[in-house]
């Protein structure tokens, strides 16, 4: 037997923010008055098509006559309530997304061009043009995650590249442990590719990087000295493959 659902039901699964809109407390009150409303019974496309505010008012008629429904503005009520509902909540959407953008670019530039290069990385990779892992693993989806970003070092910012750059090894054949490590040290240099996948930088590039950046880094004139190790590491792992 068919599964049948209750105009309670259909606003007991609501989110609880809905039940403060300011029409709700009419909404629910025609329920409790109506004993055709209580005795509603819907099927499962009944109950998705209200559920998900996927019904224009203009066929709300024909939904009535299709589903043998009371014609009550209920359901107009309803419809109105959670389409504000979705409205407001694409909008927090929209204003989170944007915030973190803000904040991504806020960050350390080679971070924020490196984090961009590795999503058009796995574009090329990917056989759909997309980034999932990126998505997923490495664009921040919440602000305590771009919050939690802006407390890293430079040498947690490798890791995080490093742990995202082994997903994206297991998971595209293209990328190996050799795009890995050729990736890592043009990042520590400051020489990423333009390409995808990604060219060697040349020999005097490398160099020329390696000279500027080992006067900021160098312990003695108050650098990281765990990036000063990383800078001698790429510029010998490059050298030793041009």
């Amino acid at each position: 037997m068919r599964k049948r659902y209750s105009l309670e039901q259909l606003l007991a699964r609501q989110p609880k923010s809905l039940s403060k809109h300011r029409d709700y407390p009419e909404l629910l009150g025609y329920l409790q008055k109506e004993p055709a409303l209580q005795r509603v019974r819907m099927s499962q496309r009944c109950y998705t098509l209200l559920h998900h505010a996927r019904i224009a008012n203009k066929n709300l008629p024909h939904l009535m006559r299709t589903y043998r429904l009371p014609r009550h503005s209920f359901f107009a009520l309803f419809l109105h309530i959670k389409r504000d509902y979705l409205r407001e909540r694409e909008q927090a959407r929209q204003a989170r997304f944007q915030y973190i953008v803000s904040e991504m670019r806020s960050l350390p530039s080679p971070v924020v061009e490196f984090t961009r290069y590795l999503g058009f990385l796995e574009n090329h990779y990917n056989a759909a043009s997309a980034h999932p892992l990126w998505q997923e693993h490495l664009f921040p989806r919440s602000k305590k995650r771009v919050h939690e970003y802006r407390k890293l070092s430079p040498p947690d910012w490798l890791e995080v590249f490093r742990r995202h750059l082994g997903r994206l090894e297991k998971r595209y054949r293209g990328c190996n442990s050799g795009t890995t490590e050729l990736l890592l040290a043009t990042y520590v240099l400051e020489c990423l590719p333009s390409s995808y996948p990604p060219s060697r930088p040349s020999a005097e590039l490398i160099k020329r990087r390696y000279r500027h950046l080992s006067l900021q880094h160098h312990p003695d004139q108050g650098g990281d000295a765990h990036m000063f190790v990383e800078l001698k590491r790429a510029r010998d792992s490059l050298l030793q493959r041009t």
